[in-house]
């Protein structure tokens, strides 16, 4: 434990949820972080990265890409979450890399010209003040087969960079199952081509739409057998809320095994956790300790200050799915039962059935197995059973 004088203010929250996270804000991932350096280090590596929104794989590759480049080795990484056109995804990767290769060799943006066959503008990054290079905005508009053989260049350039550099070049898309919304399966048949041609390029490709991610690998689908997988859960929750008390107690914050009641009420999407431990510091910063019922509070306030987005959500749901939703926050396990379907107005299974594929379409619920269902937040669980099962006769006992 740090002496009283080598701790922080308490001022300075030890938690950080907005974008992604590295160095002292991240923790654990040990093993995946060793995978993904390995493949984006060498050549011909192909690996997947998939598991659930918020779990903390972009701040886990955006780890690895950096300890990479820590060690002189050139990587990049280009998010692709907010891309709508495959002329797009090509954008984002000329941009990452004369952004992200510019430590590793000076000219980067010349080099890359050099080796590209499309016509691109070296422009200013109003950001950084260095030249990058960008793609005319009508290519956004091209037939996809064009747009698709702008994407392979672009990736070509950067095969053919790391070949001239003598170097294996690391590249990390995450997200990239977008592709597919705009590109369908002929972009993803192109991209396999793309990455099985390059022999200086070591690829990480990470998404959270699971069920989409294992149908793109499925047999007879383009990614089948092409990516080592590596599945991406919870962190162990020990190793979390001991994680969580020692981040307070460096920080003035007398935790008092509160990390463990905050793993238990936001578990188990990483980011939302840290977003719980972020508002407890909040409250125990006034008096430098957390004490009991401190992180229920701490909840409730997470809940107060998305009010009119949690609202917001509830109001766009059906009345059947609302009722849905009331089921599972008051915990029923047989949704599909008469008991229950009797109680909150769930009218046939079929009817249930249906409402719970738009609630998890919606990312709003998620399944836990045979018949079990859960909240995707526990700030949207907290809410529903604050504001809405009163409705049914049960009232927060919290």
């Amino acid at each position: 434990m740090p002496a009283p004088s080598q701790r922080r203010s308490p001022a300075e929250n030890p938690f950080r949820v907005g974008g992604t996270v590295v160095g002292r804000h991240f923790t654990d991932r040990a093993a995946e972080l060793k995978r993904m350096a390995a493949a984006l280090s060498e050549p011909q590596a192909k690996l997947l990265v998939y598991g659930p929104r918020r779990m903390g794989k972009s701040s886990a590759l955006e780890s690895a890409v950096l300890r990479l480049r820590r060690k002189k080795r050139p990587a990049v990484m280009a998010d692709l979450s907010a891309t709508t056109a495959l002329a797009d995804v090509a954008n984002r990767i000329l941009q990452a890399a004369t952004r992200q290769l510019r430590s590793t060799w000076a000219n980067v943006v010349g080099d890359l010209v050099n080796h590209l066959e499309v016509g691109v503008s070296v422009v200013v990054d109003p950001g950084s003040g260095h030249t990058t290079l960008s793609l005319d905005v009508s290519r956004r508009n091209a037939p996809l087969e064009e747009q698709r053989a702008t994407l392979g260049e672009a990736l070509d350039a950067i095969d053919r960079l790391a070949r001239a550099k003598r170097k294996t070049i690391g590249i990390a898309l995450d997200e990239f199952q977008e592709l597919h919304r705009y590109g369908g399966a002929d972009a993803e048949w192109h991209l396999r081509g793309v990455i099985q041609r390059h022999k200086h390029v070591g690829y990480v490709l990470a998404g959270s739409k699971e069920s989409l991610i294992l149908a793109m690998t499925a047999k007879n689908r383009a990614f089948y057998k092409l990516f080592e997988l590596l599945p991406f859960g919870p962190i162990d929750e020990e190793h979390l809320a001991r994680w969580i008390d020692s981040r307070l107690e460096g920080h003035g914050v007398r935790p008092d095994g509160a990390g463990r009641r905050i793993v238990e009420l936001a578990r188990p999407r990483t980011r939302d956790i840290v977003q719980l431990a972020r508002a407890a510091f909040q409250v125990g910063a006034r008096r430098a300790k957390l004490v009991e019922g401190d992180v229920q509070r701490a909840l409730d306030q997470v809940v107060d200050e998305e009010e009119e987005l949690l609202r917001a959500e509830w109001d766009r749901r059906t009345a059947l799915q609302q009722n849905v939703l009331r089921a599972i926050a008051a915990g029923e396990e047989k949704v599909y039962s008469e008991a229950v379907r009797r109680r909150y107005g769930l009218r046939g299974t079929s009817y249930v059935a249906s409402a719970l594929e738009a609630l998890i379409d919606a990312d709003l619920v998620v399944k836990q197995g045979e018949g079990a269902y859960a909240f995707d937040s526990p700030f949207m669980r907290r809410w529903v059973v604050r504001q809405a099962l009163p409705d049914v006769g049960i009232l927060d006992g919290s």
